[in-house]
């Protein structure tokens, strides 16, 4: 059964045309990138409130040491934010936004990286569907006036289903890339608020509570 469907669909992919396999090397683009974003997406989980307050409640009674040592080897934007601005507690505040502001800068184009190709794909898919369908509806009527009788009509179907197939796959690939790009473009902004608020309370309270020297010879 498995080998009968994967005939068939070899066979409809071969009845598209030449602009199948542009649509195929899309789609494994597309793919390719939506899997990494989700595995990224799934590895930098945000849902730790419970170790921001943890840090806090450290930095509030002036254990900064305490506080680095619970954010190592913790993964996420948050943790990040805390360690750098935990290492740079002595920092003016002024400075310390900088500092902050650089690294969720980078934290976002990480979080941005590879999501243009998506972006394209949704673009162009639909684009190189309708090429197909064009460029099979004029092989039909070339077939028409170049036929001395009546013209075959298997070679005119073909050239139709061509067009049908590229405007199909276009669209197959079209519509799931663009509902996970505006998901992913969705996070990546929500993520980015979330961000900056965590900055605000970030510089607060290591501003509040700076810590002792210590800290410059933490590593």
């Amino acid at each position: 059964m498995i080998g009968l469907d994967l005939n068939r669909i070899w066979n409809l992919l071969t009845l598209g045309g030449p602009m199948t396999i542009p649509l195929l090397i899309a789609s494994v683009f597309s793919l390719a990138v939506i899997i990494e974003k989700t595995i990224f997406f799934y590895r930098n989980n945000d849902n730790n409130f419970r170790l921001i307050k943890r840090i806090e409640i450290l930095v509030e009674e002036g254990d900064i040491l305490s506080a680095l040592n619970e954010l190592k080897g913790k993964k996420g934007t948050n943790a990040k934010l805390l360690s750098t601005a935990l290492a740079h507690n002595s920092e003016d505040p002024s400075r310390l936004r900088e500092v902050l502001q650089a690294v969720g800068e980078d934290e976002i184009k990480k979080m941005e990286r590879h999501l243009p190709i998506l972006d394209v794909v949704a673009m162009i898919s639909p684009l190189l569907g309708l090429l197909g369908t064009v460029i099979g509806i004029i092989s039909s009527f070339n077939i028409l006036g170049t036929a001395a009788g009546a013209a075959n009509p298997a070679q005119i179907s073909s050239g139709i289903a061509a067009a049908l197939i590229s405007t199909a796959l276009g669209l197959i690939i079209a519509i799931p890339t663009a509902i996970f790009y505006s998901y992913f473009a969705h996070k990546v902004e929500r993520r980015a608020h979330q961000m900056n608020l965590s900055m605000v309370e970030i510089v607060d309270v290591v501003s509040n509570n700076r810590g002792d020297s210590d800290v410059q010879n933490y590593s």
